[in-house]
């Protein structure tokens, strides 16, 4: 439809705002329907006499608000509700499934509810009136601001690791930390050890960065610290990438024991550990971190995305003082210089105490999730604290890419094997994420459908 004209009349405030409620009252009373083209900024100011800038205003603000999209050479169209979610999530599924609407996601690990908007709203709305504003927008060179880095201590402290705050490098999220601590304790060419089954954003971090990786065998209590001393012994690298709690995929959260081990192993022979917290807010009742063990050797990684907002990207790692240079200069390469507002406003929610309140909720949410989950797939999933995913074994003759295929057939988005796996994988699953749906009834659907099909199995010819 590029006949479309809204009814301004009665709507105060600045025009652009007006066209954008109309446009939302039209799609909200089923006038305007996903996939509806709009008109050309030319003819619509043409129509309502007004300027083409103005048009373009109004157009971008419906985009933001996630009403329409823009397309080069072809208008701007209705969106579709939640096609942006699916666009993300598109990859995991049939190509008949793509653009349909209705796709329970649980493919991405993200944390449920509003997604922190309310806790930072407040923050940002006293940033806006502070007379220091200015001074917060210009170019800050520095790394980081002290005081920023005492409230990444609070929040680390928070976590179980008590640091001095010079020791804390700030980076725009977990990635870039992680990014950071590689290029501080690896060359390019050198390989770096993680386990067999791993976040996969380190595959892309190393790749990035000319690295390779090599992977250590895991169990049911996660990384088998006799493994991490053979791929030692045998040269295969220095430097190991570990998620010592609440391990994505596979959810394993090592004993103190192995934790004990794996921190003696590395003294004993000179390596460094990328400790990837990002979890640790899920599982307070876990064992010391490894970098309270070996603080000299072990770069310890967190961030506010899981636990407070995706959009609060902001990543804290404590580092060994000899490789604090190299990870600061790291991070510098990639930004320059930090957002400092949105470093500051992780400050002022941390400082006031409603970042921990913001994780807590989180993790009591994504546990009742859980719990869910183990009533409906079977005690199997259940991990042994709160999680954003559940991993569901698969036996023969069912295997990952025809599960994945037949769930996102059936509407459900699933993330499958081989996006974690390094090697051959020596176990058959998908990981679950529960957290993404809306709310618990879209997502008992979703396991629902999950639970028939591990009734029915696949079927005649499709096992893969």
């Amino acid at each position: 439809m590029s006949s479309w004209i809204p009814a301004l009349e009665g709507r105060d405030g600045p025009r652009y705002l007006a066209i954008v409620d109309a446009l939302a009252a039209d799609i909200a009373a089923g006038r305007l329907g996903p996939g509806a083209r709009l008109p050309t900024h030319r003819d619509l100011a043409w129509t309502l006499k007004l300027t083409v800038g103005t048009i373009a205003r109004a157009y971008a603000e419906a985009e933001r608000r996630g009403l329409v999209s823009g397309e080069v050479g072809r208008g701007t169209f209705i969106r579709a509700p939640g096609s942006a979610e699916r666009t993300a999530i598109a990859q995991f599924l049939s190509p008949e499934m793509i653009g349909r609407g209705g796709v329970i996601n649980m493919a991405l690990n993200r944390p449920s509810f509003d997604q922190g908007a309310a806790v930072v709203a407040p923050a940002l709305a006293a940033l806006a009136r502070r007379p220091d504003l200015a001074a917060l927008m210009a170019y800050n060179l520095e790394p980081s601001f002290a005081r920023h880095r005492v409230a990444a201590a609070s929040w680390l402290a928070w976590e179980g690791l008590e640091v001095d705050p010079e020791t804390i490098v700030i980076g725009v999220g977990s990635q870039q930390c992680l990014v950071a601590a590689l290029a501080a304790t690896t060359r390019p060419g050198d390989t770096v050890l993680v386990e067999d089954f791993t976040y996969p954003g380190i595959k892309s971090s190393a790749a990035l960065l000319g690295r390779e990786i090599a992977p250590v065998a895991t169990d049911d209590g996660g990384l088998i610290p006799e493994e991490f001393e053979r791929a030692l012994q045998t040269g295969r690298g220095r430097v190991l990438y570990t998620i010592a709690t609440v391990h994505n995929p596979l959810n394993a959260t090592l004993s103190a024991e192995r934790r004990a081990a794996v921190a003696a192993i590395a003294r004993r022979h000179d390596a460094l550990i990328i400790e990837d917290a990002i979890h640790r807010f899920l599982a307070p009742e876990a064992p010391p971190a490894i970098a309270t063990l070996a603080p000299e050797r072990v770069l310890y990684i967190t961030a506010m995305a899981k636990s407070v907002s995706p959009g609060l990207r902001i990543g804290f790692m404590a580092v060994p003082p000899a490789l604090k240079p190299r990870a600061d200069a790291a991070v510098g390469a990639t930004t320059l210089t930090l957002a400092t507002p949105l470093v500051e406003v992780a400050a002022m929610i941390i400082d006031d105490g409603t970042a921990f309140a913001q994780a807590e909720r989180q993790r009591a949410e994504a546990l009742a999730r859980v719990e869910l989950a183990a009533q409906i797939l079977g005690e199997a999933v259940r991990p042994p604290t709160a999680s954003f995913n559940v991993w569901l074994p698969l036996a023969p003759p069912w295997r990952s890419p025809a599960f994945v295929a037949a769930a996102g057939r059936a509407g459900v988005a699933l993330a499958p094997t081989e996006s974690f796996a390094v090697g051959r994988p020596h176990r058959d699953g998908v990981r679950v994420s529960v957290t993404p749906p809306a709310d618990r009834d879209e997502l008992r659907r979703g396991l629902a459908v999950l639970a028939g099909l591990l009734d029915s199995g696949p079927e005649l010819g499709v096992t893969v």
